[in-house]
């Protein structure tokens, strides 16, 4: 991908099969490669570690990391001195985009988002009993599905409170949390519903948001976008989204690209409600962390 957008390329890999230059560390690859735009790609409990490898090496270009930025709240990271950015990829879906002009930082009334997939459907080359997702540790819908709740903010501000109920209801053979329904207040809407599940028999994903222009809703697996019941078809392509994540990231002026600050709102929030399932109770946020 960031070849073909004219980027030369280099990794950081143990792997001995890679056609692209390879460095066996993070300090020969600064050292000899001298990056500019760093991608962190590695497993989620290595992203703080990464981060703070990065700083402690003076990386001062850009940084992209993978969602989610950590893998708990109670991480503090240490960040290089250049933007870092998270590779929440929605935010460059076409749907989110026009969402976002529609919407246009007005105060929402309600705020509803829906997403659902059979786990066993997700990687059909693997046993879905075998993947991090199955893991409580690692997975669980809330950290795998955070896109929903990335969006939620974008669109209807930081979440200040939440409740949370569901857990692991199905019969699939997983120790995580497998369907959980969200309740939230955000800076710009009182009332913010997040439903995810790893259920759906047939992939969903929506958005129904109501405000002062109406009603919309977009379809983000069907690619359609209804204005107060008016339907708009758009093309949607994953690669093209990719791109303009990255290319977003490197030019560091988009306004759908994910900051360091917001991406650690959605991780405080990835944990409140994990936090509420456990303790069967309203979660507030932090109100002196920004």
């Amino acid at each position: 991908m960031l070849g073909e957008i004219g980027c030369e390329v280099a990794v950081v890999t143990s792997a001995t099969d890679t056609s692209l230059p390879a460095f066996r560390d993070l300090r020969s690859a600064l050292d000899e490669f001298a990056p500019g735009y760093v991608v962190i790609a590695n497993d989620t409990r290595l992203h703080g570690p990464a981060l703070a490898a990065l700083a402690g090496h003076g990386f001062s270009g850009t940084t992209l990391v993978e969602k989610p930025m950590l893998a708990g709240s109670g991480e503090l990271p240490v960040l290089p001195s250049g933007p870092v950015f998270v590779g929440y990829t929605l935010r460059f879906h076409p749907l989110i985009t026009r969402l976002m002009e529609q919407v246009d930082g007005q105060a929402l009334w309600t705020f509803t988002a829906y997403v659902g997939q059979y786990l066993p459907d997700w990687r059909p080359d693997r046993d879905y009993r075998q993947s991090y997702s199955a893991r409580r540790e690692d997975g669980g819908v809330v950290r795998d599905l955070s896109h929903e709740l990335d969006y939620a903010q974008l669109l209807a501000g930081r979440w200040r409170s939440t409740i949370a109920a569901g857990g692991k209801l199905s019969t699939l053979d997983i120790d995580s949390e497998d369907a959980v329904t969200v309740l939230a207040r955000c800076e710009r809407c009182e009332l913010v519903t997040v439903h995810m599940n790893y259920l759906d028999r047939t992939v969903s994903r929506w958005i129904l948001v109501n405000g002062p222009f109406g009603t919309l809703k977009a379809d983000l697996v069907k690619g359609t976008l209804a204005i107060n019941g008016h339907e708009y078809q758009v093309v949607v392509e994953r690669d093209a989204m990719m791109r303009q994540q990255h290319l977003a990231a490197m030019s560091g002026d988009d306004p759908r690209s994910c900051d360091a600050a917001t991406a650690l709102s959605t991780v405080r929030w990835v944990d409140a409600i994990h936090q509420s399932l456990a303790d069967g109770r309203r979660i507030d946020a932090d109100p002196h962390i920004a």
